[in-house]
């Protein structure tokens, strides 16, 4: 359990970090110009891939505390 804490606090300070990146950035890869607007559309599809991977975690969340009650 201790090990699926850990890797999730990973995920989730490197998911705040590329986030920072994307609302703090003047101008993209491609050169195009940051408006508050591109931002939030970006940011937002940057959540949309991060759903897939906390959905994951809370099922694997769900088996682990089952093992645990099934152990105790």
């Amino acid at each position: 359990m201790k090990a699926w804490k850990t890797s999730g606090l990973i995920v989730l300070l490197v998911w705040i970090a590329i986030a920072a990146i994307i609302w703090f950035r003047n101008v993209d890869g491609a050169g195009v110009a940051q408006t508050a607007q591109l931002k939030e559309i970006t940011l937002l599809i940057w959540l949309i891939f991060a759903v897939p991977v906390i959905i994951g975690y809370l099922i694997w969340f769900i088996v682990l505390k089952r093992k645990q009650e099934n152990i105790n």
